[in-house]
């Protein structure tokens, strides 16, 4: 053991346009290698893996999702926070356990990539072997890669857990006691804080180094971040005793748990570094959007062969990919966690297909309010550009291997849903006058004929209000396959139902939840094969878009609203529906507030005619707490101050900006805001009752009945430490921690 160095991280994958990441399989290295400059630079690049924890495991997900007020697993037992899950010795413990790296059999995650990054910055700072010895900036650089890759595992490590240990020194072998006291968040953020601040000065420019390599502006974003996030953290220095542990017994602790200690400038800290990557991006890639992509979509959008999106300017840092499965051990998973599988003959869908999501077992899907989060959806065009609200008749040729439009709606083998009298008296009487999609050439409805033909929409999302619900007459009779949320029939709202796709079964909540809206971004048409859900897709770490909201908010909490506004509406500007620009045919004809759209906008092809950017601006009122934009903000009543509404009003907007990137959950986390919001926004994890609108269709508790279904409480805003993980540790002299009080104070509060 003390001979040899298992580094299972050096498996990585050849990647296209990242030449760095060279395959070097092996299993064993001796020390001596590692102490050469060749093995040193592969060392270093091996730490690269922690930047892929997040997005090549299923566990990523279940940890940076759950827990958020926009998304929800699809397991019930995650979605309603079921104490066994959410245990120690659950799988809330098990993902945890994976996260730190503590397995049985093998050494993956945080604290093993931390050991190879302690042994790469000893190696160069103590042997600093052939250029590393000669080249001192060479040197630093890499020295700088590292620290960053320590800092963010340490990061993710911090954000799951609270305080935890840090090592700062390698080992080559197990220790002798498994006595691993915990430092705490302060401590941690001081040190990546020093860290950073040296890569800062040492990383190369963007352009200057191999794309997926770290530079000196992700150090400067990651900054920014951090030092938000430490002044987010000063006010629960009150919940830590005075030495600075944890009491467990305070129902508060998770609190005390937030705080990272404080620097004297630490909002003007973010500031700075902010502006600088704000400066140097809009100065670099100019455009209309001062270095944004032009449009939201460029970011997401991809084709069979065609990776462009990964180079967007606007991308800081990415999670580097490869377009076949050799994406380390478990490939990229992204693609499997947030996108659906809607493959149905009714729909005229009957196979699967590249151009639609392909998810493998649980995955995550939108609560209510991850949709109503975006409060104009006719305007914002960053909601139908994240969620796959239609899907068009599609099916899959496996002699060419390509997409084809679907079958023609009076082919003998289509097989989509047939016209009821009603539904066909209904469409030809009131919508087929005006019905002008291109595919559908005029026709009218005959009762028993097929609805979806060649071209044809299929399957089409409605997230309505209870408010806005839509006559289950008009719903049935659309020329496809309609789910609203809500639906009226006489003086009776239903809730999502479903069955049969004429609506008629009562599902509620917790049963049959995944037809819904999916996220289109990491929709991934260059899987090896149509039924694989191997994804081959980088995904985007920090943007620029995210640099502007850690700005905006930081000028908001200086008081400086004026500027936090001008910031924001750079995103809004972006965000906005181009003239000329096309909206989905669902949000021009059915969506509440179609109603006020042009005539012309709501003939196809759906065409803006305008710039939307006026609609949808931001001004004070957006947080003033009793305009009606404000109160369309659905700010939690803890919200009950104009700075409080504000800081809301920011992670709003990271909702709908990055909803399914895996950062919101950081950001409503270290901003101390995530107990209320889970509560607030979040049904199937809250347990507030009366808190949503009633149906007339409740399926017992499960049921839309107004109430929340789960436990979700601030001992869920932190997971636990594994049970295994715990089991093994023990005091300084090897003795293993048996006693309650021991357990209690290193166990986060409340497990």
């Amino acid at each position: 053991m003390k001979k040899y160095l298992t580094l299972i991280l050096l498996a990585l994958p050849l990647v296209s346009c990242e030449d760095f990441l060279e395959e070097k399989m092996v299993s064993t290295i001796t020390q001596d290698y590692f102490e050469s400059e060749k093995g040193l630079e592969e060392l270093v690049v091996g730490t690269y893996n922690t930047l892929r924890w997040k997005y090549g495991f299923m566990e990523g997900p279940y940890m940076f999702e759950t827990g958020n007020d926009i998304a929800e697993p699809t397991d019930n037992n995650w979605a309603t926070i079921s104490p066994a899950t959410w245990a120690p010795s659950g799988e809330a413990g098990s993902y945890a356990n994976n996260l730190m790296g503590y397995y049985a059999t093998q050494l993956l995650g945080g604290y093993p990539i931390i050991n190879d990054c302690n042994k790469a910055i000893e190696i160069i700072k103590e042997k600093a072997p052939g250029k590393f010895g000669a080249n001192a900036a060479y040197s630093n650089t890499r020295l700088s890669e590292v620290y960053f890759l320590r800092a963010w595992t340490y990061y993710m490590l911090v954000t799951q857990l609270g305080d935890v240990p840090m090592p700062l020194k390698s080992n080559n072998s197990l220790p002798a006691a498994f006595n691993f006291p915990k430092s705490t968040s302060a401590q941690i953020y001081s040190q990546i804080i020093s860290d950073l601040r040296f890569a800062h000065d040492h990383l190369p420019l963007p352009g200057t180094t191999e794309r997926g390599r770290i530079t000196k502006y992700a150090a400067a974003h990651f900054l920014s971040k951090l030092y938000l996030q430490r002044e987010q953290g000063k006010a629960f220095q009150t919940h830590r005793n005075e030495d600075g542990t944890i009491n467990p017994n305070n129902p508060d602790a998770y609190l005390g748990l937030l705080y990272k200690g404080r620097g004297a400038n630490d909002l003007d800290s973010a500031r700075i570094f902010s502006t600088e990557v704000i400066d140097a991006y809009a100065s670099k890639n100019g455009g209309a959007y001062q270095g944004l992509a032009n449009d939201f979509w460029d970011l997401f959008k991809t084709a069979r062969g065609d990776w462009s999106n990964e180079e967007n300017a606007e991308i800081i840092l990415q999670a580097s990919y490869g377009n076949n499965l050799a994406n380390g051990r478990y490939g990229m998973r992204t693609t499997a966690a947030f996108t659906n599988d809607y493959t149905n003959a009714a729909w005229n869908i009957p196979s699967k297909t590249w151009a639609y999501g392909l998810r493998k077992g649980t995955g995550f899907l939108p609560t209510d309010w991850g949709y109503d989060v975006f409060t104009d959806k006719i305007n914002d065009s960053r909601f139908e550009k994240s969620f796959q609200i239609e899907y068009e008749s599609a099916s899959f040729d496996n002699t060419s291997l390509t997409d084809g439009p679907g079958l023609p709606y009076n082919h003998v083998s289509n097989r989509s849903l047939t016209w009821t009298a009603d539904e066909a008296a209904y469409f030809n009487a009131n919508i087929q006058p005006e019905y002008d999609r291109a595919s559908w050439a005029g026709r009218k409805a005959v009762t028993g004929q097929r609805k979806i033909g060649q071209g044809d929409l299929g399957l089409v999302f409605l997230e309505n209000t209870k408010e806005t619900a839509i006559d289950i007459q008009e719903a049935l009779a659309q020329p496809y396959v309609l789910y609203p949320r809500w639906v009226k029939k006489g003086s009776e709202y239903y809730y999502r139902k479903t069955g049969a796709d004429r609506l008629v079964s009562n599902t509620g909540l917790l049963l049959g939840r995944t037809l819904r809206p999916s996220s289109r971004k990491f929709v991934d048409p260059n899987r090896s094969t149509v039924d694989n859900h191997f994804g081959t897709r980088d995904v985007a770490i920090f943007r620029l878009a995210e640099t502007y909201l850690i700005r905006a908010e930081v000028y908001g909490r200086q008081g400086d609203y004026g500027k936090a506004i001008a910031d924001i509406n750079v995103l809004r500007a972006r965000a906005a529906y181009k003239v000329g620009e096309k909206r989905a045919e669902v949000l021009a004809r059915i969506y509440p507030g179609s109603d006020k759209l042009l005539k012309t906008e709501r003939s196809y092809p759906y065409s803006s005619a305008e710039n939307t950017y006026d609609k949808i601006r931001v001004d004070a009122s957006y947080w003033d707490g009793g305009s009606k934009k404000s109160l369309a903000e659905n700010y939690p009543p803890e919200a009950n101050t104009t700075e409080k509404r504000f800081v809301h009003f920011i992670y709003n907007e990271l909702s709908r900006e990055f909803n399914f990137e895996q950062i919101v959950y950081e950001g409503i986390h270290h901003a101390g805001i995530q107990l209320e919001r889970v509560l607030h926004h979040n049904q199937l994890a809250s347990s507030k009752v009366g808190n949503w609108p009633t149906s007339d269709n409740p399926v017992g508790n499960n049921g839309q009945n107004g109430n929340g279904k789960g436990v979700f409480s601030a001992r869920n805003t932190f997971k636990p430490f594994p049970q295994s993980f715990m089991n093994m540790l023990t005091d300084e002299k090897g003795v293993p921690l048996t006693s309650g009080d021991q357990i209690r104070n290193y166990q986060n509060p409340g497990y």
